[in-house]
């Protein structure tokens, strides 16, 4: 960011640029600005550039598929390995998508350049060969790939394979390309060489700065022999400041304004005279190319047969229209959400005199199949903590296109095993049908306050198949069988609820819509969970029971920080009482805080509560997102059974507590004191909302 700094003073002060070379972020910089852009332009580009969700690297949630979302939901992290060729982490913490994205929209206008020379002002940027460990100078072909392959930045950013060739970040080995800008033609070098000031022991004792100080190390070597071959160099010192600390920006650029005004003495000799200067502006101008045809045909490359035909269908909608890139990049956002591929960019490309939007796809290397690690920590008793380790892995065209074979395990306090076969009657059609087979045994505790009553073990085992309707990525509509088997058995403690076993069966329609922006601390949009089941076999059960249960979440942003947030549900047995087990619970961190973990057994209640989320700071966009205040009011009717204790009238409560968004999942930290003296404090590492 420093780059548009010194670029702004060379401009106000008429200091021509005539060769132009850029390494990583400054080449990016250098890029936009040698295809015509000035400093001021391209501060407004990066003034508005969400960096912490382009840092993140994630899809953002709207965008996903609805599977892709459930995905989330259940394992709310952003860690995942692929299985294609055995467990593999990713090339790199961030695809890059949201980089390239960026880069697409601003020099889609030069698609057609083959040489960098003919830009309005010649350009060379550098990438890393990690295969032959040598530098690569790209000069001419796709600047949008020159640009993406020179920010590679090695763990954080994707690899980019260019023919043939596995490419990172061009600092490796040339930090400063004064020496690419002398082979470019100049006869007079400036280098803008950004330092942070001397190392500090201390910020060498994790495992994070430790490999950052090594890379350190290797590029200021290469960047000395950049600094040596300059013949004028500016040193813009940003000491206080860290390569992923884009929220400065506005502090960063004057650092570089003020870096080339003390080397004014020096530069001013090349300044050019008015006449001169409106001249060269004039020669840049005449090179420009801002605007693009409408683009009379798409087409789609790299992708499989049939996923190529998906994005090409979806994309029609902007043949014979002046292109519209902000939509453009929001389709290509859902194809992405999808979950197969690892990018998608955009261009210009030439057929038969006509101009077309070509869509070039970038396949995941280590997927799919992939595997989603995930973890529990339950610490709704502090002297009773409960940890669960657990993964979902996810087999993509088994049996047909689109298909899915997903299947989750978990063990420690939970053992587990469920799998679901997802398959829609056609390659096209929304109607799905999805067989499923589940194994499962678990802790039920039962407290009063923070005093554990008793714990009985819950096992399970069955299956059931579901027919349903995906109406598009926010919600889908299921009616199923499920049937198995269930014993409950008490472990330790009192005999609270009597030890039952037999068989299980109930037919459900189930409708789920989720439009919130996250999955782990939404700030705004609703979701809705919504079933109704009629059970004909239930261990204990005296009849079959009729049963329905609806969950409602709205969240809405009062500030840029802030948020207000609803949840309210209710579920009943339609007053069937002898049901065997209560069907519902009440009590704990998730429902009703100042209470003992399910506290309250119920087969009628209505529960609702009202929040307060505030973005107190911001974590390292690499691992993690922010640490969140969150403060709720909940009420609930827990309603009476027969042969158990009559809950109070109206149970409620207040909560305050700490959440941190990480890249292992939400970890929380909170406190409630609830009506009747009841407190309670409590942590967790797991979904939240």
């Amino acid at each position: 960011m420093a780059h548009i700094g010194v670029l702004q003073w060379f401009e106000d002060h008429h200091i021509p640029i005539d060769y132009l070379a850029g390494t990583s972020m400054g080449g990016l910089i250098g890029g936009l600005y040698a295809t015509g852009y000035s400093p001021a332009e391209i501060q407004h580009i990066v003034q508005n550039v969400d960096w912490d969700s382009v840092l993140a690297g994630q899809t953002q949630y709207p965008d996903l598929a609805f599977r892709r979302k459930e995905d989330l939901r259940s394992i709310p992290n952003g860690l995942e390995l692929g299985l294609r060729h055995g467990p593999q982490l990713p090339g790199g913490l961030n695809s890059g998508q949201a980089v390239r994205m960026i880069i697409d929209r601003y020099v889609l206008p030069y698609s057609a350049v083959s040489s960098f020379d003919a830009l309005p002002t010649p350009f060379r940027c550098v990438a890393t060969d990690l295969v032959s460990g040598k530098p690569v100078i790209f000069q001419n072909g796709s600047l949008s790939d020159a640009l993406r392959a020179t920010m590679s930045i090695p763990g954080v950013f994707s690899p980019v394979e260019h023919d043939g060739r596995i490419l990172a970040d061009g600092g490796l080995l040339d930090n400063l390309p004064t020496d690419v800008a002398k082979q470019m033609g100049a006869d007079i070098v400036i280098g803008v060489h950004l330092t942070t000031g001397p190392v500090v022991p201390k910020n060498l004792t994790s495992l994070l700065q430790v490999a950052g100080g090594s890379t350190d190390v290797m590029i200021d070597a290469n960047e000395l022999r950049g600094m040596q071959q300059a013949d004028i160099l500016i040193t813009v010192n940003l000491e206080g400041y860290s390569t992923l600390d884009f929220s400065s920006v506005d502090k960063i650029i004057p650092e570089g304004t003020r870096a080339a005004a003390q080397r004014s003495a020096l530069l001013d000799r090349l300044r050019l005279s008015d006449e001169e200067w409106q001249r060269y502006q004039a020669d840049r101008r005449s090179r420009m190319i801002r605007t693009v045809p409408a683009p009379a045909f798409v087409e789609v490359a790299g992708a499989p047969p049939n996923l190529s035909k998906d994005i090409q269908k979806e994309l029609l909608p902007f043949v014979g229209k002046p292109l519209d890139t902000p939509r453009l990049e929001a389709a290509l956002a859902t194809q992405i959400g999808i979950g197969r591929l690892n990018s998608l960019n955009f261009s210009l490309t030439d057929h038969d005199g006509s101009t077309g939007l070509l869509v070039t796809a970038e396949d995941k290397e280590y997927s799919p199949p992939w595997i989603k690690p995930g973890f529990t920590i339950d610490g709704s008793d502090p002297n009773n903590v409960q940890f669960t380790f657990g993964a979902r892995t996810t087999f993509l065209d088994v049996g047909g296109y689109r298909s899915e074979l997903r299947s989750d395990f978990s063990i420690g306090s939970i053992y587990s095993f469920d799998t679901e076969y997802y398959h829609p009657f056609t390659a096209t059609t929304r109607w799905f049908i999805a067989p499923e087979i589940n194994v499962s045994r678990s802790p039920l505790n039962l407290y009063v306050k923070n005093t554990l009553l008793a714990e009985y073990k819950k096992n399970q085992a069955g299956g059931g198949i579901d027919v349903g309707y995906a109406f598009d990525r926010y919600s889908e509509l299921r009616l199923g069988y499920q049937a198995g088997y269930e014993a409950v058995n008490r472990w330790i403690g009192s005999p609270v609820l009597p030890s039952v076993a037999g068989r299980t069966g109930i037919t459900r329609l189930q409708y789920a819509l989720d439009r919130l922006d996250n999955p782990i601390i939404p700030r705004g949009g609703v979701a809705v969970l919504a079933y109704g089941g009629w059970t004909d076999a239930n261990p204990g059960a005296a009849r079959p029971f009729p049963s329905s249960e609806v969950t409602f979440e709205a969240f809405h942003p009062v500030s840029r920080p802030a948020s207000v947030y609803l949840i309210a549900e209710g579920a009943t047995t339609y007053g069937f009482d002898r049901t065997g087990l209560p069907a519902f619970a009440l009590g704990g961190p998730s429902r009703l805080a100042g209470y003992g973990v399910n506290q309250f057994l119920t087969n009628q209640y209505w529960y609702g509560r009202v929040g307060y989320l505030r973005l107190l700071a911001h974590m390292p966009a690499l691992l993690g997102s922010g640490v969140y205040l969150d403060a709720h009011y909940e009420l609930a009717k827990p309603y009476a059974l027969p042969g158990l204790a009559k809950p109070p009238g109206l149970p409620n409560d207040g909560v305050v507590g700490l959440i941190a968004q990480t890249i292992l999942g939400p970890v929380l930290i909170g406190g409630s004191m609830g009506d009747a003296a009841h407190r309670e404090w409590f942590f967790q590492l797991g979904r939240v909302f």
